[in-house]
């Protein structure tokens, strides 16, 4: 009887650090599933011109890296890691959603590179928390994110063959609905699965 609350404490830590492990590769299949196929998605279905596959690729880059940089800034003074996946996420689920359906190439370029510039952050946070977790319950923090980074490395190795399988036996836009299903199914476990750490969201709070 006295055993009982270890017992329950750990369930609940082996069910958060599972829901890690399912997170980290289902954000890596969402990534793997875009990336590989994107130049031929660009070329095929947007019908873009080389220079204009190039430009795309760099502006998706230059994107990238300034709203990577702006929500790890924000992430470190508001503290609360958890709601910014789970938003990084429905961005993804929009980003996904919108290259399923759209084939303007402006549209894709200013408006689904800056949503997915968002869904991709997604991965980098979820290291970050899961950092904070395995401090949290002494589990060692470079163990633990070993084991992510293989669930990530794994989803790379699926990925792309995936991804070229639905694209060209269904459409691209299967594709795109599949990682935007990836992007639904992350969110809903970071929601239900995922803990903050109360002194650090409250002390983000007050520089907030």
């Amino acid at each position: 009887m006295h055993n009982s609350p270890a017992v329950s404490s750990a369930k609940s830590f082996d069910l958060t650090s599972t829901a890690f492990l399912i997170v980290a590769f289902l954000t890596g299949i969402a990534g793997a599933l875009q990336t590989p196929t994107l130049s031929i998605f660009l070329t095929d279905e947007v019908h873009a011109r080389p220079a204009m596959v190039g430009f795309f690729f760099t502006g998706s880059a230059v994107i990238g890296i300034l709203v990577s940089q702006f929500l790890a800034g924000r992430s470190d003074k508001r503290g609360d890691r958890k709601s910014l996946i789970v938003f990084c996420c429905l961005l993804g689920v929009l980003a996904c959603t919108l290259f399923a359906w759209n084939r303007n190439y402006f549209v894709l370029l200013f408006v689904g590179v800056f949503l997915s510039s968002f869904g991709s952050t997604a991965n980098p946070q979820m290291f970050a928390l899961a950092r904070e977790h395995a401090d949290k319950t002494g589990r060692e923090a470079v163990m633990f994110s070993s084991f992510l980074r293989a669930q990530v490395s794994l989803a790379w190795v699926i990925g792309p063959p995936l991804a070229y399988a639905l694209a060209m036996g269904f459409s691209f836009t299967v594709m795109y609905l599949s990682a935007a299903v990836a992007f639904i199914v992350c969110g809903v476990m970071v929601w239900l699965f995922f803990t903050v750490d109360a002194k650090r969201a409250s002390a983000g709070d007050r520089h907030g």
